[in-house]
């Protein structure tokens, strides 16, 4: 806290702090932006390198019209499960059978396809459900296994 007292130089109580006060109210408003721009920050989307490398967040795996299964893993890198978003490129077609998902991921399927036709994601068998994708949409399914 700081008393405004009489400077003996000056004829006003609030001359020697004029400086002070500016540079305090300067840090308070950069404090403020960067917490606002720390905010700005958290809302915005998480992204991927994509691509067939080890590393890659969003990996593509290939199709063609024979391949009807994906194996979450071991179809990607190989000794290395899929992340959790999978670009699926090629001619894929009707019904992909999902299996050996990591529990508690949350998988996005995009169907980057050549066919127009899209495509049905389901679980090995069929058991919890299926998911349809068209050409260039994405679908998400979270891996929950009981017990």
């Amino acid at each position: 806290l700081l008393l405004a007292q009489r400077h003996p130089k000056s004829q006003s109580t609030t001359a020697p702090y004029r400086g002070l006060g500016g540079r305090l109210t300067m840090r308070l408003t950069l404090g403020l932006c960067a917490c606002l721009g720390f905010f700005v920050d958290l809302g915005q989307s998480a992204k991927y390198m994509i691509g067939q490398q080890a590393n890659s967040g969003a990996y593509e795996v290939s199709f063609d019209e024979d391949k009807a299964t994906l194996d979450l893993s071991k179809d990607c890198f190989p000794g290395k499960p899929c992340p959790p978003v999978v670009v699926m490129v090629g001619r894929q077609v009707g019904t992909i059978e999902v299996s050996n998902c990591h529990e508690g991921v949350m998988y996005t399927f995009v169907n980057k396809g050549e066919l127009d036709g899209g495509v049905v994601m389901q679980h090995e068998g069929g058991l919890y459900g299926s998911k349809g994708i068209s050409q260039f949409g994405v679908g998400t399914c979270f891996c929950y296994k009981e017990g």
